[in-house]
């Protein structure tokens, strides 16, 4: 009780914040009709390293400098007041049609769609031929994606506002990979190498890229011919590249920050307190734990399951994270099949004693050393693996912590150099979780390979109702957490933004939906 009482003196807990908008959206000025013209200045909290080619990259960041920004994509998650969950809706595509059999998808895009006045593409109207382009290029690449569309075996373009999509098998998860950050849609031109899709982008969306000085800020400008009549309000986004929170506290105090993200809730909580901000907090990432059961003792299911049970996971959500969700694999904001918190609490409890038992049964009754790696994004991150350590010191095991960078975790992981590894595994949607554990995967940190799982996965990509879908995923994660023990989403931190009272109708997505912008639009002075 000592530790607990110091965790919870590090970090205070945060309840709903009572400045959100009612809607979800940071409104915090006086209400109105949008008002165009202006500038945002939106923090980017990270430098993009590997270019912003969508074929190629991964990296989040630049998802979030290009993906509905700049490009558009056939269809979309719908954001807006009230929206929750994740709702596919039209983009680039008008309508779509589904044969009975899951087998054929037919697109029906928008006539009155133009690409960026941009060399070389300079402003032609976009076709069917850019789509097929796009998704047979992906379908070629060696990016990290391609397999979000593995079953369609072709491509074809019957006129050139029409789209048909040929799979070999019915896939139920299409459509929403379609709406997800990474398949945006590219002219030919890129596709053909006619420039370098990884620094430089021409889309058909709300916005223009216009300049990027390294480590230092991104520029975006308005799209005078974006297809959505009146957007967008904006006539320049600015992202300055912030990655200290005590400069991005100073700047949103100063004004010289319109909008910044943080996942401290105390930041959040500083900002309500002070007024004139308006705080939107979002279900964020999950925090992953993977255990390598190719490292003795971990060989062992019953020592898993020592170390998995002796961890307080419900104790280090609140005092570390404040916010928080207790989950199993699937986050509850984007999918109805997500284990409740009672489930969560049954299929893995808090068994310090049980955990002691099992160790003993495993020929370890004085516990054991071992290493944990952890992913350092932030100073919760190294608080957890602290709280983690002091769990299992309980229970006999001696935990040696080990920081590494994103990159190198990233690395360390996909290359399973750990033991035990914790870090933040931004997956949204349910059959992205699962392909995680798929046996040919390179994010298949934990190295499971299970028959029954896999034939879970296969039975929910070929299920077109909904219900038995998800029966399904629970019955996978139900077997993830009782038999399987070797990775684990245990709980969900929750992210902040905070937006200064001149920023009006920046409403949330728990993906990459740069769309969204083209909505937002500021209080002039």
């Amino acid at each position: 009780m000592k530790r607990r009482a110091l965790f919870a003196a590090l970090t205070a807990a945060v309840v709903t914040m009572a400045g959100c908008s009612g809607e979800g959206g940071s409104s915090a000025g006086p209400g109105g009709e949008p008002v165009p013209g202006g500038t945002l200045v939106l923090q980017l909290p990270a430098e993009i390293k590997s270019g912003i080619n969508p074929l190629e990259s991964s990296d989040p960041t630049a998802m979030g400098i290009v993906s509905g920004t700049v490009y558009s994509k056939l269809v979309e998650f719908k954001t807006g007041p009230g929206v929750e969950g994740l709702e596919v809706v039209p983009d680039l595509a008008e309508s779509w049609e589904i044969t009975p059999d899951g087998l054929t998808y037919t697109f029906q895009l928008r006539d009155d769609v133009r690409w960026h006045d941009v060399a070389p593409v300079n402003g032609r109207p976009f076709v069917a031929d850019d789509v097929v382009a796009t998704f047979q290029a992906l379908k070629q690449s060696t990016g990290v994606h391609g397999w979000m569309i593995e079953p369609v075996t072709d491509i074809s373009a019957p006129d050139e506002h029409t789209v048909v999509f040929t799979l070999s098998r019915p896939y139920s998860p299409l459509l929403e990979y379609l709406a997800y950050h990474f398949n945006m849609i590219l002219p030919r031109e890129g596709v053909e190498g006619e420039f370098d899709l990884a620094t430089k982008a021409i889309g058909t969306g709300p916005f223009i890229l216009d300049s990027h000085k390294p480590d230092v800020e991104w520029v975006l400008r308005r799209n005078p011919d974006y297809f959505v009549p009146g957007r967008p309000y904006l006539d320049e986004i600015r992202r300055p590249i912030m990655t200290d929170a005590a400069a991005v506290t100073a700047a949103l105090r100063s004004g010289r920050l319109d909008v910044g993200t943080t996942s401290d809730a105390n930041m959040a909580e500083e900002f309500r307190s002070r007024g004139g901000f308006s705080i939107t907090e979002t279900p964020g990432a999950p925090v992953s734990f993977y255990i390598n059961p190719e490292r003795e003792p971990f060989d062992d299911p019953r020592v898993r399951q020592a170390v998995v049970e002796g961890i307080d996971w419900a104790g280090m959500g609140e005092n570390i994270r404040g916010r928080f969700n207790l989950t199993s694999m699937l986050r509850p904001d984007t999918s109805d099949a997500a284990l409740t918190e009672e489930e969560v609490r049954e299929v893995r409890p808090f068994d310090p004693e049980g955990s002691r038992s099992l160790l003993a049964e495993a020929g370890l009754p004085n516990g054991f050393s071992t290493t944990l790696t952890v992913q350092r994004v932030d100073d919760e991150d190294v608080r957890e693996a602290q709280w983690i350590q002091a769990d299992l010191a309980d229970i006999g095991v001696k935990v040696e912590i080990e920081i590494v960078d994103p990159a190198t975790g990233i690395d360390r992981r996909r290359s399973h150099d750990f033991a035990m590894a914790k870090a933040l595994r931004g997956v949204h949607l349910a059959d992205q979780v699962w392909r995680d554990f798929e046996p040919d995967s390179i994010e298949n940190y934990a190295l499971v390979d299970d028959p029954e799982l896999n034939d879970l996965i296969a039975g929910a990509r070929a299920e077109t109702d909904p219900a038995a879908r998800g029966e399904l995923y629970r019955q996978a994660q139900l077997r993830m957490e009782t038999e399987i023990r070797q990775a684990l989403y245990p709980i969900q931190k929750f992210d902040y933004t905070i937006a200064g009272e001149r920023v009006h109708d920046l409403y949330a997505s728990p993906i990459y939906q740069g769309r969204r912008l083209a909505d937002v639009w500021v209080t002039q002075e």
